[in-house]
């Protein structure tokens, strides 16, 4: 039996009922000997539960872990230094189930399901038995956590669950306005935070101000997500600097953060436009940019007008459906115009200021999408020479 198959046998045979299977190994890893030991007495001797290993970090503990191969391993360190720790847990030991406590507030993290608050010796016995799945979950079982505020968010929040699939579970935090000051650059105090966040695979950030960002990586570590969406339609809501903040911190623990500029810049694969591209790999995202992103329409169409419309992927505010709704009737010639018409009525969400970075606004931006998105489909019903194939400049 190779080692995540018997990692995977161990969990999944703790305990049938009173009688005991096998043992669930744990390794603590603590940065306060005194804290270490108390942790172990605490767990020797209680059923179903193996201490094979006590340890403060150092250059072959890692090394060391690995060789004794714990079903789960404690990390007690302050928080900058445990993410490190869970990190590098989680790189050298693939499926442990990693749980990180703070002394500070009495938290419970379990990497990679829901934070649990608790005080008792039972609720930490409780974390280390609760079985894992230790299968990937399907991508098309897409767990959303969607932290969103005002006009903004509350409309794509909505767009999404009216056309995501059934299979999906979409759940949301409405964001209080005014947040509590910062603790230092991206840390709020934990009480700001609801105290049972739902396990999430992706969280989508749409925030109206920069606090809602700078929630990001408490509520990654609530969820347990190992993806982020955070879309910046306004460079004021999430400036470039806080992007490569919260991109370096979630990296650190092993979560892939994308920062779709516009969000209807998004796709499976990439996100931005021409030299300012991002390509990722993240099945999370993939799945979500699927649905909703930059848009994709199938046409019909005859010598002179549109017949139907159908959307294939929808811009994330539903722009995408408000304007394929409006194109059927239209002549074939004038689409494309009309389609940019209809996409600023709707109206789209994204400033209308220059953005900085790609000196042109966002709206101009995601309106040259939905239009691109007609004048591919419209192409094989429009004369040779008339032009209008190449009268929409490319924003990909």
């Amino acid at each position: 039996m190779d080692y995540h198959s018997q990692r995977e046998y161990n969990c999944v045979s703790l305990l049938t009922g009173s009688q005991l299977m096998h043992p669930t190994r744990v390794f603590i890893l603590a940065s306060r000997p005194l804290f270490a030991q108390g942790v172990e007495s605490l767990l020797s001797g209680q059923p179903g539960i193996e201490v094979i290993g006590v340890a403060a970090f150092a250059p072959d503990t890692l090394a060391r872990m690995q060789i004794a191969a714990p079903d789960v391993v404690i990390v007690e360190a302050k928080c900058e230094e445990q993410s490190f720790l869970v990190a590098q847990v989680l790189e050298s030991i693939p499926g442990a189930k990693v749980i990180g406590l703070s002394l500070e507030d009495n938290r419970i993290h379990t990497y990679y399901q829901r934070m649990k608050r608790g005080r008792r010796v039972e609720d930490l016995l409780e974390t280390i038995r609760e079985p894992v799945d230790w299968h990937s979950r399907s991508p098309e079982e897409l767990r959303l956590f969607v932290l969103f505020q005002g006009r903004y968010g509350q409309r794509i929040l909505e767009n999404i669950r009216r056309f995501a699939p059934e299979a999906w579970t979409v759940d949301a935090w409405r964001v209080p306005s005014p947040l509590p000051l910062v603790v230092d650059g991206l840390t709020f105090p934990p009480e700001v935070l609801p105290t049972d966040l739902p396990a999430a695979d992706l969280v989508l950030s749409l925030g109206e101000n920069v606090d809602v960002a700078r929630l990001v990586p408490a509520v990654v570590e609530c969820t347990g997500a190992r993806a982020v969406i955070a879309p910046v339609d306004n460079v004021a809501w999430l400036p470039d600097s806080l992007g490569r903040q919260l991109h370096t911190q979630l990296a650190e623990i092993g979560v892939t953060t994308v920062f779709p500029k516009p969000f209807c810049s998004l796709t499976e694969q990439s996100y931005n436009v021409r030299q300012h591209k991002v390509s990722f790999d993240e099945p999370a995202i993939g799945e979500f940019a699927h649905y909703f992103g930059c848009p994709v329409f199938r046409i019909d169409c005859d010598d002179q007008w549109i017949i139907e419309v159908n959307v294939e992927r929808d811009t994330p505010c539903g722009c995408a459906r408000a304007v394929a709704d409006q194109l059927v009737g239209v002549d074939v010639q004038e689409s494309v115009a009309q389609a940019g018409l209809f996409h600023h009525r709707y109206p789209c969400l994204a400033t209308q200021c220059v953005d900085p970075g790609l000196g042109e606004s966002l709206i101009g931006i995601s309106g040259g999408f939905v239009q691109q998105a007609v004048q591919i489909e419209i192409a094989p019903c429009l004369p040779q020479t008339t032009g209008q194939v190449s009268s929409v400049a490319s924003v990909e």
